[in-house]
């Protein structure tokens, strides 16, 4: 059993295999006497590491017999380490301030934040989260009553802003220990008064947005002729969602400056949120006459703005009570993202002339009854083939990266433990083909991502009714450092 980051070996590790364990001995070695299985499922636990690095991979290894022959050797993961201390603008030390580990992670739908870990500070506003190596951004959230301050802390995140850029992430390795220093504001909170116009919409969604990016939650407090918000001295941009019927959502967004007393007057101008009806079509040339329904596309509109989770957001189809979908989009630029549903994929997207497979859908104020109209075909291609690692079939996973843009962004799949694949119901055309031997989750639509295992990727061409056979070498997962 070896340390991934040191190279040396790991003591007292748990290996299973299938239904036994042992432990490793003082040189990290282990042995399962006896062992008849032609197959295994191997497994390895140690407080302090991780069995991989990667988002979604429980870590297990499936080997067969050649390989057991074999002597093995496993590596493992040391925690990686987000360290620091939150601290008031004066210096003083925030207890029991949650801190949150936002990791970035990508799926065959594109990216997404997922929270790592959570923690609160210690009497010294200090905080410690293990997280595997990855990519991530350290926030915290709005804290109306800090019990030892008396005083509203806003949040903060690090890096600041969106963070859609890589360069502007925290990237940390296996074993790797950062230290940050955050330092919210902090304020007294003063009533805001809020009006409508028009007036009274029902329940409102408030959500005010700090200078830094930060956002606040904020609950409303209906009275006679205003709305009441409690907020810190600052200036925030209000956002503000009617929560009624979804067909008739309506937004309103003013900035407010909060001085250090209370303030009335605030008015908030609702227009609708634009309702974009989406249409499925089905290809002619299909050769089946049943259809898949838009419900099972997978469909949505994916901002790279942040939202208040500091992640990427997604707005999914909402139906209608004729069994009609839309999209209630505020305006700005969304990517349509979907997947295939069973025998079908998405093989065009259009909004007016907008190809909306190469460009972004642009949501205009006021912007309602043009459709987006979604063709799906069942005129399909597959692929098959077998994995290997250092010449013996292995279960690994296998990318197929379009070469152009599609709805869905990656078809992945797990090989069997005798190395075999099959990806069915694909889009004809050209893709780039790769195989790791553990889950290997990067923005494939960078062109750098595959860089470094040029000699692994290759290319296929797959064309409608056929299944042409591919043989892949795994890249092992020594070569990838996390």
């Amino acid at each position: 059993m070896i340390n991934a980051a040191t190279d040396q070996p790991v003591r007292r590790a748990l290996v299973r295999l299938n239904t036994r364990a042992v432990l490793t001995d003082s040189e990290g070695r282990f042995r399962f006497e006896q062992n008849k299985e032609s197959s295994a499922n191997i497994l390895v636990t140690k407080p302090g590491f991780y069995a991989t690095a990667e988002y979604g991979d429980a870590g297990n290894l499936y080997l067969q017999s050649a390989q057991l022959a074999a002597p093995l050797e496993l590596r493992i993961y040391p925690e990686a380490l987000l360290t620091g201390v939150v601290l008031a603008p004066d210096g003083t030390p925030l207890p029991e301030i949650s801190v949150t580990a936002m990791r970035r992670v990508y799926d065959d739908m594109g990216r997404r934040w997922v929270p790592a870990d959570q923690r609160p500070t210690d009497v010294h506003g200090g905080f410690r989260i293990p997280v595997p190596a990855g990519e991530y951004r350290i926030q915290t959230r709005y804290s109306p009553q800090n019990s030892a301050m008396g005083e509203a802390v806003l949040p903060v995140a690090v890096p600041s802003g969106s963070a859609s850029n890589t360069s502007q992430l925290i990237g940390i390795h296996s074993g790797e220990e950062q230290t940050f220093e955050l330092r919210p504001a902090v304020s007294a909170i003063h009533t805001v008064g809020v009006s409508q116009s028009p007036p009274d919409r029902g329940f409102l969604r408030i959500s005010a947005r700090t200078a830094n990016g930060g956002t606040v939650q904020v609950n409303s407090m209906p009275a006679s002729d205003e709305t009441k918000i409690q907020l810190p001295q600052g200036t925030y941009t209000l956002t503000v969602r009617t929560m009624g019927d979804t067909d008739a959502t309506e937004l309103a967004e003013t900035t407010v400056m909060v001085p250090d007393h209370d303030i009335s007057g605030v008015v908030l101008r609702f227009s609708p949120v634009p309702s974009i009806p989406v249409e499925l079509l089905i290809d002619s040339s299909s050769s089946d006459t049943s259809s898949t329904g838009l419900a099972q596309l997978g469909l949505s509109l994916q901002s790279e703005q942040a939202d208040s989770d500091g992640g990427f957001a997604r707005i999914g189809l909402s139906p209608r009570a004729n069994q009609s979908f839309f999209f209630s989009a505020p305006p700005g630029s969304y990517r349509l993202v979907g997947r295939n549903s069973g025998a079908w994929y998405i093989k065009s997207a259009s909004y007016g002339d907008s190809d909306l497979l190469e460009q972004e859908l642009v949501v205009a104020p006021g912007a309602s009854g043009t459709p987006i109209r979604v063709v799906v075909s069942n005129q399909t291609a597959a692929l098959q083939g077998t994995v290997h690692l250092n010449g013996d079939p292995v279960a690994s996973w296998v990318y197929l990266i379009p070469n152009r843009r599609s709805a869905q962004l990656v078809y992945s799949t797990r090989s069997s433990s005798t190395g075999s694949y099959s990806l069915d119901h694909l889009p004809p055309g050209s893709y780039q083909a790769i195989a790791f031997q553990r889950r290997h989750s990067v923005d494939y639509r960078d062109p750098e991502s595959l860089t470094s295992f040029g000699d692994r990727a290759q290319a296929v061409t797959v064309n409608v009714g056929d299944k042409p056979t591919l043989n892949l070498d795994a890249v092992p997962a020594t070569e990838v450092i996390p």
